[in-house]
Parts: C-alpha cells; structure tokens; sequence
C-alpha cells in the first residue's frame, strides 16, 4: 500500500498564506468598491486596507478589474437564498437584509460601478449571471425572468431605503 509523503510545512504554510491573503484582498476591495467606487479605488488602497503588497493584487487576480470581478462574483452569490422553503422566501430576504445593512453591500457595489464603463459591463454581466439568472430558474413559469426582474427592483428599493432612512429603526414588529 502506497503511503503519500508527508507534506511539507513551508509549502502547507505559503498555501495557507495564500489563501489568506487573497481572502484579505477580497474583503478589502468589498469594503472600497462599496464606500467608494471601483473608479475612485486604487490598488494600493486595497493592498494597504489588506496589509500587502499592492503587486500581489494583479498576482491573484489578474488586475484591478479582475479584483473586481472576484469580489462580485463572490458577493452576489445568490444560491444559499435559493435553498430556503420557498413559503419562506420573502421573510427570509427581509430578514438577511435587514441584519446586513451596515455592512459593505453588493448593491453599493453595484450602483458605485456605473461611473466606469468596464466595471459597469462587468455588473450587468454577473448580476445577470450570478443572480437573476438562477433566481429565475428557481420561480420557474410562468414569467420566471420578468418575476426576477421585479423581485430585483424591490429588493433593490427596499435596502436603498434602508440606507437612506437608517435613521429610522426597522423592527420585525411591524412599526
């Protein structure tokens, strides 16, 4: 029986670090592309806020835009919303939104994008991709892409209200 080699520490090590540092570059770039914009975000902005090098940025994704990319491919990850009972669904939405609204958003993301041209294709493209398009599967017929549609433009409104209104508390117990 073929026993594998023990593995090395320092290769164990740099895999580890690798992937924390490509997790540190991701959440950065969520917090910066969602305060300030994909035009008005530097790389060395992200690498500072991660606590690296600015050159590993374009060695783990390519470039900015391919940070970019990543980071909305990983934020607008719909599937775990579509795993939910389906007479749950809309509580379940209001709930996640409700609990998430402090923190770096898609939607911010996505509005922030609009002022570059390259980072706008890419948002229509992914939001497309990644969330209307299995959101419409999952309502199926009738009319599962124009369902998807509305459901966006509500959820859409809804968490830019929050945003606007944050003043104002939002309660489950239907102030």
């Amino acid at each position: 029986m073929y026993t594998p080699p023990p593995s090395d520490p320092k290769t164990l090590t740099r895999q580890r670090d690798a992937e924390r540092t490509r997790a540190a570059l991701l959440d950065a770039a969520r917090t910066l592309f969602s305060t300030r914009g994909f035009a008005s975000t530097g790389v060395r902005d992200i690498a500072d806020l991660a606590g690296v090098n600015s050159s590993l940025v374009g060695r783990y994704f390519g470039s900015k835009q391919g940070l970019y990319r990543a980071t909305l491919e990983q934020v607008l990850d719909i599937t775990p919303l579509l795993q939910v009972d389906r007479r749950r669904f809309g509580e379940t939405v209001v709930s996640l939104f409700l609990g998430v609204q402090d923190a770096p958003g898609p939607l911010a993301m996505l509005i922030l994008s609009a002022s570059d041209p390259e980072a706008y294709a890419t948002t229509v493209e992914l939001l497309r991709e990644k969330a209307m398009e299995p959101l419409a599967r999952w309502l199926g017929p009738p009319d599962g892409e124009g369902r998807a549609a509305r459901l966006n433009i509500l959820w859409s409104g809804f968490l830019i209200s929050c945003r606007l209104m944050s003043a104002y508390h939002l309660s489950e117990e239907g102030n």
